[in-house]
């Protein structure tokens, strides 16, 4: 391998971590949220809201909530109160405590990259509504969000700021130095004003109407040393463990279902199949998952076209091979499910 092969060689990790229905989901993000717009005079539209979905102040100190609680709470906010950048103003109230256990591993780590691959190895355990792709070269380290679910866009720009952002803050607190971002690329498209605001914010170079909404640092900011340490290595191990042990013994229906659609790829069961395997009746199976705003064709699109994702960016499969991969009849039926899922042909994925 030549010298321009080398620098030009990229890792590519995708993280299938989109969260539905009754998954589990950290409830920091929510309360965090919450309480920003409580400072802000709505305290009485927060209490109605959460009252409405079922929650009480208390559920805010469990670990976790129920995905289609969060996600109900997050397309509610958007709805009373979105504006480009709420995401940067509320995730500059995050600190690695809200993190929980994983902020104490995290602030146990060496240096920001270690403590980046403590993060994405437990990704579920800090939450999302996306899949996420990390890409690594010689010189940038870039973090790509990918949208299987089509969420609403004011909803997952919003997203969008909370990532970035907090990913900004919470380095700054681990490392107490300021992480320069090279680039931020939004997927939609930016007013003179927006590109101006976040220019002003992260003095980075800021793209709009990209393939996908992602950031970019340099690799070297990876090597950036921690200096803020929290709780003891040997306590933080421990509280994981337990913690993942909880977390195992609640999984749910959505989690259950997910399992075995992808361990299914190419011969995926029907509802009937998979209400029978559950113990329940299909009937109660669709009402079940109505209950949480999710469908039993939503779950196996999204796996579907996580599998799909996963085997294009690292296979880089033909869509005949993608098609007989994923249990479709031809090429154009998979091509024609492909852009239904994701709102673009199976090439605006390849690298």
């Amino acid at each position: 391998m030549d010298k321009t092969q080398e620098i030009n060689k990229k890792s590519i990790v995708l993280n299938q971590i989109t969260s539905l229905g009754d998954q589990k989901y950290p409830s920091f993000e929510l309360r965090i949220i919450f309480e920003y717009l409580s400072g802000k005079g709505n305290m009485v539209w927060c209490q109605q809201q959460m009252s409405e979905m079922g929650l009480v102040q208390s559920d805010f100190d469990f670990p976790f909530i129920n995905s289609h609680q969060a996600l109900d709470g997050l397309n509610r906010v958007i709805k009373a109160f979105y504006r480009p950048g709420l995401g940067c103003d509320i995730a500059h109230f995050y600190r690695l405590q809200d993190l929980g256990v994983i902020g104490a591993c995290v602030g146990n780590a060496e240096t920001l990259g270690e403590a980046m691959e403590i993060t994405q190895a437990y990704y579920d355990l800090i939450g999302s509504f996306t899949d996420i792709v990390n890409i690594a070269d010689e010189q940038t380290f870039t973090n790509r969000l990918v949208d299987v679910s089509r969420l609403n866009p004011q909803v997952l720009r919003f997203l969008f700021e909370l990532t970035f952002t907090g990913m900004a803050i919470l380095s700054k607190e681990l490392s107490g130095q300021k992480i320069n971002i090279q680039t931020i690329r939004f997927s939609g498209f930016l007013s003179r004003n927006e590109k101006l605001y976040y220019q002003a914010l992260f003095d980075c170079e800021i793209e709009d109407e990209c393939k996908f909404n992602e950031w970019v640092i340099d690799m070297g900011t990876l090597l950036t040393p921690i200096v803020n340490k929290f709780s003891s290595p040997g306590e933080a191990e421990k509280d994981l463990k337990c913690l993942l042990e909880e977390l195992n013994k609640e999984q749910g229906l959505v989690d259950d279902i997910d399992c075995i659609l992808k361990g299914s790829s190419g011969d995926f069961p029907d509802p009937d199949m998979i209400s029978h395997a559950l113990g329940m009746s299909s009937r109660t199976l669709r009402r079940k998952l109505n209950k949480m705003g999710v469908s039993f064709r939503g779950l196996m699109d999204k796996v579907r076209c996580q599998l799909a994702i996963n085997l294009i960016q690292h296979k880089n499969l033909s869509n005949e091979a993608l098609a007989e991969e994923l249990g479709y009849s031809d090429a154009a039926n998979f091509y024609n499910a492909f852009k239904k899922w994701t709102g673009h042909n199976p090439t605006f994925y390849r690298l």
